[in-house]
């Protein structure tokens, strides 16, 4: 029986999946889009699974120190604290939501502020304004995050994630087309 050997290039495989990956990227984002409090929820309660996950591997961890080891307390009640609080967002996620989304308003809100202070000292320029501008843009965007954290969470965790699936579907899609074109024209020569 003779020996065949089978010759696999990187143009055999590949771009099919890059295509069906970014088509249900986007399949993705158009759900978002449609339902951008459900995302919100599921983004928020994924959260919440990581902080229980983290909580159990700082249980396990002080549970493995040495006893008498002095980080062993502060892991113990680490896990502890992250178990109740990855529990507490799983059970209450619009509020978890929306606390998320004051912490994340309040960071914009202090970057804001640097960037303005930033425009004020910086001598005459372009850039003086670009800061100032970009301050003040953070800090409209930072106060309406702030004031209305529901919509704000639903915005943040439900169309921005939405907006990036859909982006990125885009791309992957067409680098699947482009690198199938270019399969075939190496194949044709």
């Amino acid at each position: 029986m003779a020996d065949t050997v089978i010759l696999v290039t990187p143009c055999d495989r590949g771009w099919s999946a890059l295509v069906i990956l970014g088509l249900l990227s986007i399949l993705f984002g158009v759900l978002m889009i449609l339902f951008p409090d459900l995302t919100a929820i599921a983004v928020v309660t994924l959260v919440g699974v990581l902080v229980i996950i983290l909580g159990v591997i700082m249980l396990l961890s002080s549970l493995f120190l040495p006893s008498g080891a002095t980080r062993s307390t502060l892991l113990l009640f680490g896990g502890l604290i992250g178990l109740l609080i990855g529990v507490g967002i799983i059970v209450y996620p619009i509020i978890a939501g929306a606390i998320m989304t004051e912490i994340i308003g309040a960071a914009i809100f202090i970057f804001g502020m640097m960037q303005v202070l930033f425009g004020l000292v910086f001598e005459e320029g372009k850039r003086r304004a670009l800061y100032f501008i970009s301050g003040i843009l953070s800090l409209i965007f930072a106060l309406l995050i702030i004031f209305y954290p529901f919509i704000g969470s639903i915005i943040l965790f439900g169309y921005l994630l939405a907006i990036y699936f859909l982006l990125m579907g885009i791309l992957m899609v067409l680098a699947g087309y482009l690198s199938h074109c270019a399969c075939a024209r190496f194949s044709e020569s």
